[in-house]
């Protein structure tokens, strides 16, 4: 066989190592792990995709009120200290209302004065005798007609004497009302049960328009906790319902009630405001604490709630 002739076998291996050569060149990758890849990447994506957002909020008094005067003066008495618990409608502290109790002593007497309205009666009854008695002599003709309405006319004015003491009286009673209103005016009274923060001042400072705040009121049963929850989540959250909360640095678990939810959205931020109500009658809970808000249902009631991991360049 001459040495320069190409048989058919070795035209097909070459042909063979033309198709396979690529490949082996390259380095590509087998197209089962380049699928295994593709799916790799998103299992990890939709893994995380499953991991709830930590909603984050803080314990506030459901009720923080700065306890003003109505009216300027020298407060006369604190009746109250810093940390002192108080019930709705108990005396805080009231400014000096000496001059008013004087007026409303005053205003009493004139009330309670009886003597006007028995004299402007007394007139009345007699007048209204002598005319019943005239009438009779007139039906004899022993009175004359002039005299019958002379006696008629005095009847008229007594009347109208009778009802002039009468208004006269009630106006008496409404400015003695009106005392005993200006009096409690001057009187602070806490319009909540709660606790006393911060006593701003004490007996015998001056109260004036512009600085008429005298101590600061909180309510911590309930506490308030506001959160922003994503714009995603507004389906899970409904007024009214019981919500899961994880409070402190322990996560201790608690239930609360959604009190508010906002019908307008932050477009800055993609979140809307949630408030509930977390009843706190035994003082468990403290104002300023870390709330977190637990929505995601494949979570455990009350477990530790599980963060988004940390990925690693």
């Amino acid at each position: 066989m001459s040495p320069h002739r190409i048989t058919s076998r070795q035209v097909v291996a070459s042909l063979l190592v033309l198709v396979v050569s690529p490949i082996a060149v390259t380095g590509s990758a087998p197209a089962d792990e380049l699928r295994g890849g593709r799916t790799g990447d998103q299992s990890q994506s939709a893994e995380e995709a499953d991991v709830s957002p930590v909603i984050e909020g803080f314990t506030e008094p459901y009720a923080d009120i700065n306890m003003a005067a109505s009216e300027m003066g020298i407060l006369a008495r604190v009746t109250v200290k810093e940390g002192d618990a108080v019930e709705a409608g108990q005396l805080l502290a009231n400014l000096d209302d000496a001059v008013l109790r004087a007026s409303l002593a005053v205003a009493k007497a004139g009330m309670s004065a009886k003597g006007e309205l028995q004299y402007a009666t007394t007139q009345l009854e007699l007048k209204a005798v002598e005319l019943q008695k005239l009438t009779q002599l007139f039906r004899r003709n022993h009175a004359s007609q002039r005299e019958l309405d002379r006696v008629e006319g005095e009847i008229r004015i007594a009347e109208a004497r009778f009802q002039s003491v009468q208004e006269d009286l009630a106006v008496r009673r409404l400015e003695y009302a009106r005392i005993q209103a200006q009096v409690k005016q001057r009187h602070i009274l806490s319009p909540i049960q709660g606790v006393v923060d911060e006593v701003r001042k004490d007996s015998g400072e001056f109260v004036s328009p512009t600085d008429p705040v005298v101590m600061r009121i909180v309510q911590l049963d309930p506490l308030r906790v506001v959160f922003s929850v994503p714009v995603d989540r507004r389906q899970e959250i409904v007024a009214g319902t019981p919500v899961q909360l994880q409070i402190g640095p322990t996560s201790a678990p608690a239930l609360a009630t959604v009190e508010y939810v906002s019908p307008t959205v932050d477009a800055a931020s993609g979140t809307f405001r949630v408030k509930v109500r977390l009843p706190n009658p035994e003082q468990k809970w403290h104002s300023g604490e870390k709330s977190v808000l637990l929505l995601d249902h494949s979570i455990p009631p009350f477990a530790p709630l599980a963060r988004a991991p940390t990925r690693t360049n």
